[in-house]
């Protein structure tokens, strides 16, 4: 996992002093490289020991071996020429940081979700008899285009976006079902609560978030983190999609690997494309 990723994804959920040390690191990473621990808790404003909690908390033993995985971290990205989307940019600079923005967000989400976790939730969804998938807002139009996908490859898949809905359709879950639920900022109460609810009735839960530490991953059987950092451009609601649609992409095709029976989707293909199409 990305150390930048990985820090991304806890950074809300750090306590103060560790979320300085934090945003520090973020924004200088290159010159963390060159300080000691006594010189990143200076320009963080904090105590060494906070430093050293910050360090341990992603998961290093050292501040050396966190230094060390930072190095390797930098030097396979390229610097950053994009930032947030202010009122003096042009209109190119706007198009610029909006795609430079969602490449970034493919690639960082690409180091820090776990292969092994992907491949498993997969599995599992494979044998469910059935997917529902919960999401609020722009989380709810991902949820829709999840199931669509699931169901193309003949998969019982249904998507709730309405609150009372979704508890409604929460309660019904069995073991041997599956409940997704997709929130950026993994602290969506409905979505959580219906993951609860599901799993307190047997169902297998799978949350995605932009998060690791969030209340939707705890109450997740299997968790798939994605990376958007919105401080890059301000519209993280709207672009953090592409990551969770790839993320769905990767499923479904997972999926459908592991199902022995499928519809045969060029005939499907066929008949669809018909129905579009007016004859000339």
């Amino acid at each position: 996992m990305a150390v930048t990723a990985k820090i991304r994804s806890l950074l809300p959920d750090l306590p103060r002093a560790e979320k300085k040390v934090a945003e520090y690191v973020l924004k200088s990473p290159r010159d963390v490289l060159f300080l000691s621990v006594y010189d990143v808790a200076e320009s963080s404003k904090v105590s060494v020991a906070s430093v050293s909690r910050f360090v341990r908390t992603i998961g290093y033993s050292s501040f050396k071996e966190f230094k060390l995985e930072l190095a390797q971290d930098t030097s396979s990205v390229a610097p950053d020429i994009f930032g947030a989307i202010v009122p003096s940019d042009r209109e190119r600079e706007i198009v610029n940081k909006v795609f430079r923005g969602n490449i970034q967000s493919l690639e960082d989400t690409l180091k820090i979700i776990d292969m092994d976790d992907l491949i498993e939730v997969a599995k599992k969804l494979s044998e469910a008899k059935r997917i529902v998938f919960f999401g609020i807002g722009g989380s709810g139009n991902v949820a829709r285009d999840a199931a669509l996908r699931f169901s193309i490859i003949d998969v019982q898949s249904e998507v709730y976006t309405d609150p009372l809905c979704i508890i409604i359709a929460s309660k019904r879950l069995r073991r041997g079902d599956a409940a997704v639920g997709i929130s950026h900022t993994g602290r969506s109460a409905i979505t959580v609560n219906a993951l609860q609810i599901a799993r307190k009735n047997g169902a297998l839960t799978v949350g995605v978030s932009n998060y690791s530490r969030s209340p939707l991953s705890e109450c997740s059987d299997r968790f798939l983190c994605t990376s958007f950092f919105e401080s890059k451009v301000k519209v993280a609601a709207l672009s953090s999609r592409l990551a969770q649609l790839c993320v769905f992409d990767a499923l479904y095709l997972l999926v459908a690997f592991n199902r022995r029976e499928l519809w045969n989707i060029e005939e499907l293909n066929s008949i669809t494309e018909r129905l579009l199409r007016i004859e000339g």
